[in-house]
C-alpha cells in the first residue's frame, strides 16, 4: 500500500522494472495479458491509484491525486529495485507517464504509451473547448446518477465502455471488472473530463521528453484519438528513439488486441528495457 492509498504489486525476476500505469476507471486488471506474457521474464510493477481496483476507497479525487499516486508508485519501484523503470501507460496513465518523465526523468528509462491522452493548455479540462458547454450541462445529472448507481450512469458507462473495444468477447470479460468500480469514486475527475478546470498543472510534455518513446495508437475505422501534435513533436525531438505504430482495435488496446500490443512491447523491451 502506498502512502496515498494506492497500491503497487511487484512480481517477476530481478530485472530492470516495468511500471504499468492504468487509465481512469482502470486497474491492475487492465494489464492482465501483459502480466501473463512478461512476468516470468521481467520485473513487473502493477500500480493502482486510490479508488481503483484493490486500492483504498475515496470519496473524491482528480488528476492531481492520480499524479501523486503515480509518483509514489514510481518512487517505491526505484527504492525497491534501484534501477530506472520503463513506464507503460494507457490513456490518462500515459499522460501521467509523460509527466513523470518530465518531472523525475532520472527514474524513467523509457516510455511505452498506449492511446495517450494529451492536452497542452494549462488549467483547462480534458475536452475540446467547442464541447465544454454541452459537457458541463451533462455533468450534473450524470454525477447525481453515479452517486446512487442510477440508470443514467450505468447506461452511459456501458455505452462508453463498449466503444473502447472491437472484440466483444474481450469487452465482456473486462466489463466484469469495470462494473466493480461503479458508482464512480471520482466526481472531480469526471468533472475535469467533462470540461471543469483541473487542479493538475498540465503543460506541453512533448516539448520536454528526452526518453525513448514508443506510441501504440488504436485505429478503428476513421477513429484516430492520438493528438498529431504529440507524434510530430516527439518525432522531431527524439528521431530514431521515437516509434509510432497503429493497431486496429479499441481504446483499451492492451485488452482488445493483446497479442499485437505484446509484440510491440516486446520489441521495445529488447531495444530499451535493459
Amino acid at each position: 500500500m502506498l502512502p496515498s492509498g494506492g497500491t503497487l504489486r511487484v512480481e517477476g525476476p530481478d530485472t530492470d522494472p516495468i511500471l504499468f500505469l492504468h487509465g481512469a476507471a482502470g486497474g491492475a486488471w487492465s494489464w492482465s495479458p501483459q502480466r501473463a506474457a512478461f512476468a516470468t521474464k521481467r520485473r513487473i510493477c502493477t500500480w493502482e491509484a486510490r479508488g481503483h481496483g484493490t486500492a483504498a476507497r475515496v470519496e473524491d479525487a482528480g488528476l492531481r491525486e492520480l499524479y501523486v499516486d503515480a509518483r509514489q508508485g514510481l518512487a517505491a519501484v526505484i527504492d525497491l529495485v534501484r534501477r530506472p523503470a520503463l513506464v507503460v501507460g494507457h490513456s490518462v496513465g500515459a499522460l501521467l507517464a509523460m509527466a513523470l518523465a518530465c518531472d523525475v526523468g532520472a527514474a524513467v528509462r523509457a516510455l511505452f504509451l498506449i492511446d495517450p491522452l494529451y492536452v497542452t493548455v494549462d488549467g483547462r479540462g480534458l475536452v475540446k473547448d467547442s464541447i465544454v458547454p454541452f459537457a458541463r450541462a451533462f455533468a450534473a445529472p450524470l454525477l447525481r446518477s453515479y452517486r446512487t448507481n442510477g440508470f443514467v450512469s450505468r447506461r452511459f458507462t456501458r455505452w462508453a465502455f463498449e466503444r473502447m473495444f472491437v472484440d466483444r468477447e474481450r469487452m465482456e470479460a473486462a466489463w466484469r471488472y469495470q462494473c466493480l468500480q461503479i458508482p464512480l469514486e471520482y466526481p472531480r475527475l469526471l468533472r475535469e473530463a467533462l470540461g471543469a478546470r483541473s487542479g493538475f498543472p498540465i503543460r506541453d510534455y512533448a516539448a520536454e521528453i528526452a526518453e525513448p518513446t514508443y506510441i501504440v495508437e488504436a485505429v478503428h475505422g476513421v477513429r484516430r484519438p492520438v493528438d498529431p501534435k504529440l507524434v510530430e513533436t516527439l518525432r522531431r525531438r527524439l528521431g530514431p528513439n521515437f516509434h509510432h505504430e497503429t493497431v486496429d482495435g479499441g481504446h483499451y488496446l492492451q485488452l482488445d488486441r493483446p497479442d499485437e500490443v505484446n509484440e510491440h512491447l516486446g520489441r521495445f523491451l529488447e531495444a530499451y528495457g535493459g
